[in-house]
Order: structure tokens, then sequence, then C-alpha cells
């Protein structure tokens, strides 16, 4: 008798969690989103990390990142690509952030710095561009698919120079949670 409440219980416990991830993949568990002069009242910080993973779930929510792209406001589209961007660079550099699949975004990235006014890294980036002859509607060259190759795609090219004056400048973040601000009811 005792196994068979055991194993009962271990039923109920499977099609528990079954029904709770049931629940959150229709929305119902999801977190709430913040919108406005809610956000505002965040610290820079906290601001910048809402609207980036609201944003996310946003471009998530489209069959593939090229649709949502086409989809989302431009504004939205500011954020999400400097987003990445400036998360690739801090992660793992310049580098990562063309073997990542994000490479995708680099044709999109001097526009949008333009447009929240990050002159500075704007003329970094294209000047790394310009330099080194890059097409960034074609980076296939950095599609790597193990260690080795990454190895290889950090000594194609002078990224630590690229890291290091990035890493110098203004971060990039406090440039995005201006706009974020300036912008704040496109959230």
């Amino acid at each position: 008798m005792k196994k068979f409440f055991s194993n009962i219980k271990s039923v109920f416990m499977i099609i528990g969690g079954l029904f709770l991830i049931l629940l959150s993949a229709c929305g119902i568990f999801s977190k709430k989103h913040l919108h406005g002069e809610d956000l505002l009242k965040l610290s820079d910080d906290k601001l910048f990390e809402t609207v980036y993973l609201q944003t996310l779930d946003l471009v998530e929510s489209f069959a593939d990142e090229e649709s949502a792209l086409a989809q989302i406001s431009p504004v939205q589209r500011t954020v999400y690509i400097l987003s990445i961007y400036d998360m690739e660079i801090q992660n793992g550099g310049l580098c990562q952030f063309f073997v990542n699949s994000s490479r995708s975004l680099a044709p999109y990235v001097n526009p949008c710095l333009k447009t929240v006014e990050a002159e500075a890294h704007n003329q970094l980036f294209a000047a790394f561009v310009a330099n080194n002859q890059l097409d960034l509607h074609n980076l296939d060259s950095f599609e790597i698919t193990d260690v080795e190759e990454y190895t290889a795609q950090t000594e194609r090219y002078d990224f630590d120079t690229f890291d290091n004056a990035y890493c110098e400048l203004t971060p990039l973040q406090d440039y995005i949670v201006a706009y974020i601000k300036a912008n704040i009811s496109e959230f």
C-alpha cells in the first residue's frame, strides 16, 4: 500500500509539473510588463534590464528575428540591436559579436549608434569596419563550429585594440538608457 501511494504521489507531481508548464506557455504565469511612467520609477540599470527583456520577449514572439525587426517599432528595434551588440562586446568582445548569430544585426549597428547619439561608439565601429574592409551584409566568413575556429577568428583582425578602446568610451548602456527615457511611450 505504501508503494502504491508513493507511485501515485510521483504521478501527481509529474502531472502538476506539466500543468504548470502548460499554464506558463499560455502566458498565465508570465511576468507583468511595465510601461511608461512605471518604467521611469526604476533605477537606470533596472530600466535597461526591464526594457531589454521586454523587447526580447517581443522579438521572440515572432517566427524569426528578421520578421520581428521589420514589425517592431524603430525605437524598440534600436534598443534591441544596440543591447545585443553591447552585451556581446561586454561578454566576449567584438569578435564574439561577429561569430555569434548576432552578426546578422551588424548592418544596423552604425545607424542605431547615430540614432542614440553615441558618436564615439559609431566612429569606433565604423573605423573597424572600414579599416578591415568588412562587408556587414556578408559575414559568413565568421561562422564557426568549434573553439579552434573561434581562436582563429580572434587572430584575423585586431579585435583587442577595438575592445580596449570600447571599454574606454562612455558605456553604450548610458546612451541606450537616455534613449529609452526620451522614448518611454514606446515601451
